[in-house]
């Protein structure tokens, strides 16, 4: 027996819709299309520890970096340029020991820089006592008009240039110029010892 639609329409064989109002006469099955797997998300890549006085190992290892600076400049003075980007060099290694951070150039030099602001820091106040002990002391008006002696300057302009020297503005100039001198140093030796340690650590 032909079999027929709802709306009445005489159906062929095996048909699955209706030719006439298009209902469909059997249930198909849904073909189900499998989504293709998201690639997979790479590692994030490592950030860096920003290098500061809120870093607690930064500033620890640039503490202790830059007092052994400081003892082996009191012990072996003369090679003191050597003994400040020797610690810039130590902070780095140190740090990277500790944190296990691989430091970039950026960093080393972040890390040498901090180094050596510690080691200003902490020496600034006993070498200013030390000047100025040193600028008072009786031996100091001897010692100027020595230096002063090659000069072609009169002798009355000397002896107003030690007279300057002695009062507290020319103390204080002397002191300021000396600190300057030895920020300026401290800081530029210790960022190139930590340049120099953050490439070949990061070679190794």
């Amino acid at each position: 027996m032909p079999d027929f639609c709802t709306c009445g329409a005489e159906l062929p064989p095996d048909a699955r819709f209706c030719h006439k109002c298009g209902k469909p006469q059997r249930e198909e099955p849904l073909l189900i299309q499998e989504q293709p797997a998201p690639p997979p998300v790479p590692p994030p890549a490592p950030v860096e520890t920003p290098i500061g006085f809120r870093n607690p190992i930064a500033f620890r290892v640039g503490f202790l970096s830059a007092l052994l600076a400081l003892v082996l400049i009191l012990l072996l003075g003369p090679g003191f340029p050597i003994w400040l980007t020797a610690a810039g060099f130590l902070g780095v290694y140190l740090y990277t020991s500790r944190s296990g951070e691989s430091l970039s150039t950026r960093g080393g030099a972040r890390m040498g820089w901090l180094t050596g602001l510690l080691t200003f820091l902490i020496s600034s106040l006993p070498v200013a006592w030390a000047y100025v002990d040193a600028v008072t002391g009786p031996d100091y008006v001897a010692r100027m008009r020595q230096q002063l002696s090659s000069w072609a300057f009169p002798t009355q302009t000397k002896e107003q240039m030690i007279a300057f020297m002695q009062t507290p503005l020319g103390i204080g100039s002397q002191v300021l110029t000396l600190l300057i001198l030895l920020f300026v140093m401290m800081t530029l030796l210790s960022l190139l010892g930590g340049v120099v340690a953050a490439k070949v650590l990061h070679r190794k």
